[in-house]
């Protein structure tokens, strides 16, 4: 089956299993001696698990990747394929895929960010300024406030209570002066104190030192379906302290529980999750690079400098 360059092809480059036939048209343009050798160096390449393959007709069973190939039901990864074929020949026959334009904010309403192509992310929308300066204040001062009588009394409550508690402090000897201090803490009240979910940062800091847990779970299948994808992730995540020290390093900001409609989940580095899984051989680097290119451009140099 041959499959000619035509208007469909721009269709193909959504698909993430290809035929060896569709490879093979667009790598050998020359004669079939060409077109051969190059065939049984993708199968020997299968074979060797440098490029990953599966059969078209669901089964399980293997059989040899000349049986697969000959019976037309062998289907090429095409991550796999075009890092392979990059290292061998220098480059990949296949074209390259579209762009995946990143999601749009969580944080954000809808029309207060815009997608900026040279950055290739969403920006916030800068407010407009403003026509004409704002209303200037009055100059008519004030009238005097006159607090209630109750207020009133309390304040000469809480005056008296300092007057006697002064008193009190300069009646005592110099070795109870650390007991006065202590008694002077215990006066702050409860309230001063922030909780700590008050010191998460906002998700414009996070954005510049990771990503959060899900866009990791997302990126990088490490089990075939969604939901083993996410328990192995959340197994591994959620003991970083022991079992996982590696994946720990990677780990920039630890989540809180969430609080109603308000979510603090883990932020962490794309690029140092990605030497973690190669360095585990959890998957392989022809895997891992064209993931973290693709889901975390920013991130890939990084990768590719340590």
């Amino acid at each position: 089956m041959n499959w000619p360059n035509n208007t469909c092809d721009p269709i193909w480059e959504h698909a993430d299993w290809l035929p060896p036939e569709y490879i093979l048209d667009r790598w050998c343009q020359q004669d079939a001696r060409c077109r051969y050798a190059k065939q049984q160096a993708l199968l020997s390449a299968c074979e060797r698990g440098e490029v990953y393959y599966r059969r078209s007709d669901g089964k399980t069973f293997d059989d040899p990747i000349h049986e697969l190939s000959a019976r037309g039901i062998l289907l090429i990864d095409r991550d796999s394929f075009v890092a392979w074929a990059t290292a061998v020949d220098g480059q990949s026959p296949l074209p390259a895929r579209p762009r995946k334009q990143p999601p749009y904010p969580g944080w954000a309403s809808p029309g207060d960010c815009l997608f900026d192509e040279e950055q290739w992310d969403w920006v916030p929308v800068t407010p407009p300024i403003r026509a004409t300066p704002p209303a200037q204040p009055t100059n008519t001062p004030p009238l005097p406030f006159d607090p209630p009588e109750w207020v009133k009394e309390m304040e000469m409550r809480a005056t008296e209570a300092k007057a006697a508690a002064a008193s009190a402090l300069s009646a005592e000897s110099a070795d109870e002066e650390n007991e006065d201090d202590d008694w002077d803490e215990e006066l702050v009240s409860p309230a001063d104190t922030k909780p700590d979910y008050d010191s998460y940062p906002s998700e414009d800091e996070l954005r510049k030192l990771g990503v959060p847990t899900d866009e990791i779970i997302s990126a990088f299948q490490v089990e075939d379906t969604r939901h083993q994808n996410e328990k192995w992730w959340k197994e591994r995540m959620g003991n970083v302290s022991r079992a996982n020290k590696a994946l720990g390093e990677a780990l920039v900001q630890k989540g809180l529980k969430n609080r109603g409609a308000k979510s603090y989940p883990s932020w962490w580095r794309p690029d140092l999750v990605a030497h973690w899984l190669i360095d585990a051989r959890h998957l392989g680097s022809h895997k891992v690079a064209p993931v973290l290119r693709k889901e975390f451009p920013k991130w890939a140099k990084l990768f590719d400098e340590q």
